[in-house]
């Protein structure tokens, strides 16, 4: 399912009153945006203008970005930035509105809020006031029918604090990807599943032959998601391998003997040698972990590698 995030543009007003300010609702707008609970495939719904958009005294969203200095959410809010799409195409098909029909929150005229609400999206804000700091916000619609004037409230659900998340639990599950019934799918979905892990490319065509019936396969799918889950606690400075089921690294005598075995080329075009692993039945999955970043890179799935004491 697709997770529509709809920016609502009367968040913009007012702007912060300083350039501090308007860093620090920005930093939790994106957190919002790169939350792990938002599963499905995410689409940014938001203005064409919307780098150019003020968010302190001269002080810009893309100048925000471009100082960003979390590289891993930096580069996923540029992703979701470039696919992005504009209120006008999320409507632009749907003719079961009156032709004269328009959507207000408190006398202002609210198109994000209206496209989320008509999309079943989540509205999201600047948390640049008070009054966006709630999970659900209140639109009037008004329309004319036969020469009357119509209006209804509608109630959208709305965000601009991670906490808010919180309220969404039934929007959430409904946007979640059913679960992968191969390898192919639980490759294909593993930005969706795995927001944390990155994979060497050798890991490819460990992945997408596996069945969904061949035990490798659930192996695999039970190991990776232990390492996301692992990423979506980790608060340390340093990895703990001890904080995972039936992890372990290497004896010094495996890797004098064996080290070739465990070195995997990464997406950088470096070489590594991949000294953790999971165990899980008879699947081995060598990982490599950046404390930094707090992300795992997988090297390889797959029949447990040769030791010094076979």
């Amino acid at each position: 399912m697709t997770a529509f995030l709809v920016f609502n543009e009367l968040s913009t007003d007012p702007v912060g009153p300083d350039i501090d300010t308007a860093r620090t609702f920005l930093q939790e707008f994106s957190k919002v945006l790169t939350d792990h609970r938002i599963k499905g495939r995410k689409v940014l719904v938001a203005p064409p203008y919307f780098l150019h958009l003020q968010a302190g005294p001269g002080y810009s969203v893309g100048r925000w970005l471009e100082e960003y200095r979390d590289h891993d959410r930096r580069v996923r809010i540029k992703y979701l930035l470039d696919k992005s799409v504009d209120y006008d195409e999320c409507v632009a098909g749907d003719h079961s509105e009156p032709e004269e029909v328009e959507y207000k929150f408190s006398g202002q005229l609210a198109q994000g809020l209206s496209v989320a609400h008509s999309i079943d999206g989540l509205a999201l804000s600047f948390w640049s006031d008070e009054k966006w700091n709630t999970t659900s916000l209140s639109v009037e619609k008004s329309w004319i029918a036969n020469n009357d004037v119509e209006t209804s409230n509608l109630s959208v659900l709305h965000v601009c604090r991670t906490s808010h998340l919180d309220a969404h639990k039934e929007w959430l599950q409904r946007k979640e990807p059913p679960p992968p019934e191969n390898g192919q799918q639980l490759w294909d979905q593993r930005g969706f599943l795995f927001p944390n892990l990155d994979f060497c490319l050798s890991v490819e065509d460990q992945l997408t032959p596996l069945g969904g019936n061949q035990p490798r396969f659930k192996a695999v799918a039970r190991g990776l998601s232990d390492l996301q889950k692992y990423c979506n606690s980790w608060s340390t400075p340093n990895f703990d391998i001890r904080a995972l089921a039936n992890a372990s690294g290497e004896s010094q005598s495996t890797l004098q003997m064996y080290s070739e075995e465990r070195t995997f080329l990464c997406p950088n075009g470096e070489h590594r040698v991949f000294e953790w692993h999971l165990k899980r039945g008879d699947t081995r999955i060598h990982f490599f972990d950046f404390p930094a970043s707090k992300r795992i890179l997988v090297g390889y799935a797959g029949d447990h590698l040769r030791i010094s004491s076979q």
